[in-house]
C-alpha cells in the first residue's frame, strides 16, 4: 500500500496548475462560455482558451464537452471547478487578511443610485482610498433597473440601489433608508393659501423619474381624491429638481438628507404635511464566488460611512 501511494505521488508531482489556470476553468463553468470569461477576467478569449487547453493537458483529461460547438462541463470538470473556488477563495481570503494594503491594486467597479452620489459617497471614496490605496475606482451612477443588470451581466463588482435581484447567485445586504419630504422656497411657502392642498393644487411636484420608486410612491400619492388635478413632473436629475425648488417652480420631494445645506441656509424649507411617502431603502448587491472578499471589505467600509453620517445628523 506505501509503494502504491508513493507511485501515486510520483505521478501526480509533475503537475502544476497555476490559479490563472483554476480561474479559467472556474468562471468558464460559472458563466457558461470562454467569452463570458475571458470579459470576466479582462483577457481575450484565445488566451483564455489556451489556459483551459494547458490545464487540461496538466490534468490528461478533457473537462470540456466540445462536440456540439459549445462549452459543456464534463463531470471531471465540475469536480475541479469545485475544488478551484475552494482554492481561489482561500487565496482571496490570505490576500486580503495578509498582504500589504498598497499591494492590492486593480480596478473596482462601484454602481449606485443618485441619491448615495449626492449625500455620503465622498466619504465612502475617501475610506476606500485609506484602506486600499492602489485600488482604482469606476463608479457608474444610475437608476436601480440600469444597475441590476449591469450586476448581472458581471459589469459590476459591487452596487447599491433600492430593489432586489431574482438571482441566487447574488448576495443582497440592507444598507440605509432616506426618508422622503416635501420641500419649497420660502417665497412659494409664504405665497400659498390656509390649506396644505393648495401647495399641491396651486404648484406641480417634482421628484425622481420615470419607473422608479419614488416616482410611484409620489403618484400613488397623488391619486388620492383629496389632492384636486395635481402635477406630477420627473427628472432623471436630482439636482435639477432642487435647483428648480429653490427657484419656486415647484414642491421638490425628495430626501431630506439632500438638502440639509439648503434648509440651513434658508433657500429651501419643509413642509408640515398629514401624509408622507415610504422611506427609499438601499441595499448593497454583489456576485458570491471565490473573488467576493473585496466587494464584501467594501460594503463594511460602506455600513461604517452610513453609521458616521446617520450619528452625526442626531448630534
Amino acid at each position: 500500500m506505501i509503494r502504491k501511494i508513493n507511485v501515486l505521488q510520483e505521478e501526480c508531482s509533475g503537475i502544476v496548475i497555476d490559479f490563472k489556470g483554476l480561474e479559467a476553468i472556474y468562471w468558464t463553468i460559472k458563466l457558461g462560455s470562454i467569452t463570458a470569461a475571458a470579459e470576466k477576467l479582462n483577457t481575450t478569449q484565445p488566451a483564455m482558451s489556451a489556459r483551459v487547453i494547458q490545464v487540461e493537458a496538466e490534468f490528461g483529461t478533457k473537462l470540456f464537452d466540445r462536440s456540439n460547438r459549445t462549452v459543456i462541463p464534463t463531470s471531471v470538470g465540475r469536480d475541479v471547478a469545485a475544488y478551484a473556488e475552494r482554492m481561489l477563495q482561500m487565496r482571496s481570503e490570505m490576500l486580503y487578511s495578509v498582504a500589504d494594503k498598497f499591494r492590492i491594486s486593480g480596478n473596482f467597479r462601484l454602481g449606485l443610485g443618485e441619491t448615495i452620489a449626492h449625500t455620503w459617497l465622498p466619504e465612502l471614496v475617501d475610506k476606500i482610498s485609506d484602506h486600499y490605496p492602489k485600488l482604482t475606482l469606476e463608479i457608474d451612477v444610475d437608476t436601480a433597473a440600469y444597475l441590476r443588470e449591469r450586476l448581472l451581466h458581471q459589469k459590476l463588482d459591487l452596487a447599491f440601489f433600492i430593489g432586489s435581484t431574482d438571482s441566487q447567485s447574488v448576495i443582497k445586504r440592507s444598507l440605509c433608508d432616506f426618508s422622503i419630504r416635501f420641500f419649497v422656497s420660502p417665497g412659494l411657502a409664504e405665497s400659498s393659501g390656509k390649506n396644505v392642498f393648495d401647495y399641491f393644487s396651486t404648484y406641480p411636484v417634482m421628484t425622481y423619474a420615470r419607473m422608479t420608486q419614488p416616482y410611484a410612491s409620489v403618484s400613488a400619492l397623488l391619486s388620492d381624491p383629496l389632492f384636486i388635478s395635481p402635477t406630477l413632473h420627473a427628472s432623471s436629475s436630482i439636482a435639477v429638481v432642487i435647483k428648480m425648488a429653490i427657484a419656486g417652480m415647484g414642491i421638490a420631494a425628495i430626501p431630506r438628507d439632500l438638502v440639509l445645506d439648503k434648509l440651513a441656509d434658508g433657500s429651501l424649507v419643509e413642509l408640515d404635511t398629514p401624509f408622507s411617502l415610504p422611506a427609499l431603502s438601499f441595499n448593497a448587491f454583489w456576485r458570491s464566488g471565490p473573488d467576493d472578499h473585496l466587494p464584501r471589505k467594501i460594503f463594511e467600509l460602506a455600513s461604517s460611512v452610513v453609521e458616521t453620517s446617520v450619528a452625526s445628523q442626531h448630534f
